[in-house]
């Protein structure tokens, strides 16, 4: 997280504010009965790298990993590159195993938030595999999946929006969700923060 978060929070702090608690989530009815569901409430401490049972916390470049977020009691799940002092930080989130067989109409739907973000290429990507074993991240198979991605602009920094309404109703069998984020420790152009919060996957009926 980077240092100047806190800082620019206590300016803002008379204006209508979302932050670290996404208020402007998607509505997707009154149904909990999720197939699959993270709201990171596991956190115990700000900056700890995650350890969730299940999931894989993957640095393939570099060694910075998702780690957890705590902010006025809304916890969340977090990447950010900055002051690593490495060229290259690519870290994975991947979800445990997901049973595509127990319903019909299958949607995902996150929320997500960035801060310092200026380029495309400190980017986060969402993946899905079919076929990954649990263990070598890079010898599975991965689709590249769309979403709304938050806006690149300073006003929102930490706000989280919706990814919108992401249709898996076509998948089948096991699969593995993953977050892919990309940035820099010494390049100041990206060396921005992600943050995740709220997976859910729901039969949209």
């Amino acid at each position: 997280m980077k240092i100047y978060k806190k800082i620019v929070l206590v300016f803002v702090a008379l204006l209508p504010f979302t932050g670290c608690s996404p208020e402007n989530d998607i509505k997707i009815g009154q149904s909990t009965d999720y197939t699959f569901f993270e709201e990171f409430l596991g956190n115990t401490a700000d900056g700890n790298v995650i350890n969730i049972t299940g999931w894989t916390n993957y640095a393939q470049t570099g060694t910075v990993a998702w780690i957890e977020g705590i902010y006025s009691g809304s916890k969340y799940a977090e990447f950010s590159a900055y002051q690593s002092g490495q060229a290259s930080n690519i870290a994975w989130l991947i979800s445990p195993a997901i049973n595509m067989d127990t319903k019909d109409h299958e949607t995902l739907v996150f929320d997500v938030a960035q801060a310092y973000v200026s380029s495309p290429s400190n980017s986060i990507e969402l993946l899905i595999s079919t076929d990954y074993d649990g263990t070598n991240v890079l010898a599975a198979n991965w689709q590249p999946v769309s979403f709304t991605t938050p806006p690149l602009n300073y006003d929102t920094n930490f706000t989280f929006f919706s990814s919108g309404l992401v249709d898996l109703s076509s998948y089948t069998g096991n699969i593995y969700i993953a977050f892919r984020c990309k940035g820099s420790g010494t390049n100041s152009t990206l060396d921005g923060t992600y943050e995740l919060d709220n997976i859910r996957i729901f039969d949209k009926k």
